[in-house]
């Protein structure tokens, strides 16, 4: 486990989401759907090919976590936007350079922030709607396990 970071994250997650994640959520989402878009007979598929595939991109990252942890929807609404901003800008330079090893590494270095800011934004996005009446409040420790059971399902 990374010493360094505040929250101990296992290294299995941290080699999923800097090396595995990164390559192929870029070769489905670059090679698959933005190049298919690209290539579309429809001029608005091929004009708007970067945004359709960062908002597929956040889209699926929300449904990911609607299953994996019991977020409201609020919290993956957030997390759809806050990966559809990156995954725009790799569009971007993908459709500009069309070089997947470029953004390969430019996705392990989003994944690498999250990493870093996760124990932090986490406990945010997980509380930002209001308990269920008579649930009591969220405490530390209930948050620290969520944040830990997120981190090692990712």
């Amino acid at each position: 486990m990374p010493l360094f970071l505040p929250v101990p994250i296992p290294w299995d997650v941290v080699l999923r989401q800097l090396l595995l994640a990164p390559c192929f959520e870029e070769i489905l989402f670059r090679l698959g759907l933005q190049e298919r878009l690209s290539t579309a007979r429809a001029a608005a598929a091929r004009r708007h090919a970067v945004v359709l595939t960062a908002l597929a991109f956040g889209a699926a990252h929300a449904i990911v976590l609607a299953i994996v942890t019991p977020a409201p929807p609020l919290s993956a609404l957030l997390l759809a936007l806050a990966t559809a901003v990156p995954a725009w800008w790799i569009g971007r330079g993908y459709r500009r350079h069309r070089s997947l090893p470029r953004c390969i590494a430019w996705h392990a270095g989003f994944n690498a922030c999250w990493l870093l800011a996760a124990p932090v934004l986490l406990p945010l996005l997980l509380s930002t709607s209001a308990p269920a009446p008579g649930a009591p409040l969220s405490s530390t420790a209930s948050v620290s396990v969520s944040v830990s059971a997120s981190l090692s399902s990712s």
